[in-house]
């Protein structure tokens, strides 16, 4: 009889003694409660001596008969050697019990001549499999328990790798369309092309080295948004109204880099595309363990901004932060885009 590759973990060794100190006092408390000192002694006596049969029986199951058989659908075998192991290992119970405790410890208790019977032997292998029952369901929700949590884990890196590759995405994306958005304006408008040009260096400085972290301050975050804003409403001229509000302590609060910068980035393309005036409207409002971004846009015609990926990836980026504690609401309408992000600390 081969075994199979399932053994108990050494760090587990801990848990497995416990559990069986645990049954060993349950159950003497069980058998002896409301009687004499004597009787708690006995079945303590009974309980540590037999134990050893109860543990190679239990294990036996947990860790061979059920992994080979049950698990790969043999039940019929699992029915026959389980019914086997039941008839041996209450037989050795039933002996050692009679001869090594109750003989020795409460002859009153002693068994009757002729009760290794069949019904004896059955009734009580049946009864002793309660044990059993207890420790495969502790085991089976341990695995349970065990397989769930490496499953968030695999997701928990996938988030993990996909953040860190958009991430990096973001950086290209970002300094490619400024870099047109600067060709643009100075073919179109060399004047103004000193001045963007310093507004571009600062804000890519700040945004390549400071804003690399996976959380940063929002008073920096704060700082790269206005940063953004303004070399747009240089480029843009009249035909973009900004209004960027800020309300509350700010010092408190560490976020994720730039969650509102895609949104902002894809507006603005609209903005650059089209002939029309446009208003942008950001709000960031912080109170007691409450933090609000709030962004808009909205033109006297009507407008549709791109399929948008970001918001699944900016959701993703917030229950990696802030599981159960945000809520992201999008409003849109023919001639107005809103995004609410609410951010509970």
């Amino acid at each position: 009889m081969k075994f199979y590759s399932v053994h108990i973990d050494k760090k587990d060794v801990l848990g497995h003694v416990l559990f069986w100190l645990t049954w060993i006092v349950t159950f003497v408390l069980v058998q002896s409660l409301g009687e004499g000192k004597h009787e708690y002694f006995v079945w303590l006596m009974y309980y540590l001596i037999t134990l050893p049969i109860f543990v190679v029986h239990t294990y036996l199951i947990a860790y061979w008969l059920v992994p080979v058989f049950f698990f790969k659908r043999h039940y019929l075998m699992l029915t026959l050697i389980g019914f086997a192991l039941l008839f041996v290992f209450s037989v050795i119970e039933l002996v050692v019990s009679n001869e090594l405790v109750f003989k020795v410890f409460d002859p009153s208790k002693e068994f009757q001549p002729g009760y290794l019977n069949f019904k004896n032997i059955l009734i009580s292998g049946l009864g002793n499999h309660y044990i059993i029952f207890v420790f495969l369901a502790i085991k089976a929700g341990k695995s349970w328990y065990s397989s769930e949590q490496r499953r968030e884990e695999l997701m928990l890196s996938s988030v993990e790798t996909e953040l860190e590759i958009y991430q990096y995405q973001l950086q290209p994306k970002l300094i490619l369309s400024l870099v047109e958005q600067m060709e643009m304006l100075a073919q179109k408008q060399p004047d103004k092309a000193p001045d963007m040009i310093i507004k571009i260096s600062g804000f890519l400085n700040r945004f390549l080295f400071d804003g690399k972290e996976d959380m940063i301050s929002l008073q920096l975050d704060v700082k790269l948004l206005e940063e953004y804003l303004d070399i747009h409403r240089v480029a843009l001229g009249d035909r973009l109204h900004l209004n960027f509000v800020v309300n509350g302590n700010l010092k408190p609060y560490i976020v994720p880099p730039l969650l509102l910068l895609p949104f902002l980035h894809d507006s603005l393309k609209i903005v650059y595309e089209c002939n029309n005036s446009f208003e942008i409207s950001v709000i960031i409002k912080t109170e007691r363990n409450y933090l609000l971004f709030s962004f808009s846009i909205w033109s006297e015609q009507n407008f549709r901004l791109p399929d948008n990926s970001n918001l699944e990836i900016t959701k993703k980026r917030l229950n990696y932060r802030f599981r159960g504690k945000h809520r992201l609401i999008e409003n849109i309408d023919d001639n107005f885009n809103e995004i609410s992000l609410e951010i509970f600390t």
